[in-house]
């Protein structure tokens, strides 16, 4: 055993037997101060080989590829013109669906002119939605039976697509779990504690539920969409209400990388106390929701196979 792997397990230890003689909101704080540290002690490993790069398979159905974008026009256009080259000619069926979400900046201009460059479909929207309608009103628009939802910033590398394509066959939403997140430290502290949150009120084993990097079956999409109405961020309300419903949710590490432009559009730091209070008091909602629907008292769901690369001591 590594010497990292040896001060992991007495952490644990010593955790585990301080939350014997614990109070509630001690054992909360435990919890999340434990669960954060094993998190960044035990970053999800991606493997260090390419992915191949296709073809993706033409039995399992086409691909939609969505991109929500705000405020992106410095970024947009390597975006969409690098995951296009990635599958032309690797993919025999897809489709390009790009959702403006009210841009005050170049956004609109940028879009246009791509349009007339690529195959693609554009919807422009002159008022701000928000990320979370943004996203549910860009997949509606897809028509092809699986739908890759990425975040428009680049952040996610086009290649890393390939990661996720083969687990088609046996998935119904794959999860492109960031490993490591390249963000602001506030960025990172935040996901961490919304994830917990999540896995702690939905008893859930996903640790990226709010990734921007997804490929799902759109029929699930149709499903569940109209139900989404309490968290900010579409992936994660999805996620909880997928696992609940019985489908196969796999996570698999991919490549995370710092914003090359620009800032985040969702998380701006004067706003950060009121998007906490809003989705802590989402998902107290949506659990208020499951509790009166019986959801918790069914059996559970079976646990999904892992897509983590086992690098143990």
């Amino acid at each position: 055993m590594t010497l990292l792997g040896e001060c992991s397990v007495r952490l644990r230890q010593s955790v585990e037997n301080a939350t014997a003689k614990a109070s509630l909101p001690a054992l909360l704080r435990i919890g999340t101060i434990r669960d954060t540290i094993f998190a960044i002690l035990a970053k999800p490993q991606i493997s260090s080989e390419m992915p191949l790069r296709g073809p993706a398979d033409p039995s399992l159905g086409g691909i939609s590829c969505v991109f929500p974008v705000h405020n992106e026009s410095f970024i947009i256009e390597q975006t969409i013109r690098n995951y296009f080259a990635e599958f032309e000619g690797r993919v025999t069926d897809f489709e390009f669906v790009v959702c403006e979400d009210g841009s005050t900046d170049d956004t609109k201009i940028v879009l246009e002119r791509l349009a007339k460059d690529l195959p693609i479909r554009v919807y422009m929207s002159d008022e701000r939605l928000g990320y979370g309608s943004a996203v549910i009103d860009a997949v509606s628009r897809a028509t092809k039976p699986w739908v890759f939802v990425v975040d428009s910033d680049y952040q996610f590398a086009a290649i890393d697509f390939w990661r996720l394509e083969p687990h088609r066959r046996n998935q119904d939403v794959i999860l492109g779990m960031k490993a490591p997140r390249k963000d602001p430290f506030y960025r990172i502290f935040l996901s961490y504690g919304y994830n917990w949150l999540l896995r702690f009120f939905f008893k859930l084993p996903y640790r990226d539920m709010d990734t921007g990097f997804r490929l799902i079956r759109r029929e699930i999409i149709q499903e569940i969409a109209p139900d989404i109405k309490y968290l900010s961020f579409f992936t994660a309300e999805f996620v909880v209400r997928a696992h609940y419903a019985g489908y196969r949710i796999l996570e698999v590490p991919v490549r995370h990388y710092a914003r090359k432009i620009g800032s985040t559009t969702v998380f701006y730091v004067s706003k950060l106390f009121l998007i906490c209070f809003d989705q802590f008091a989402g998902i107290l909602r949506m659990r208020a929701e499951f509790k009166r629907r019986g959801l918790f008292e069914r059996a559970h769901p079976p646990e999904p196979a892992s897509g983590l690369e086992d690098h143990g001591s």
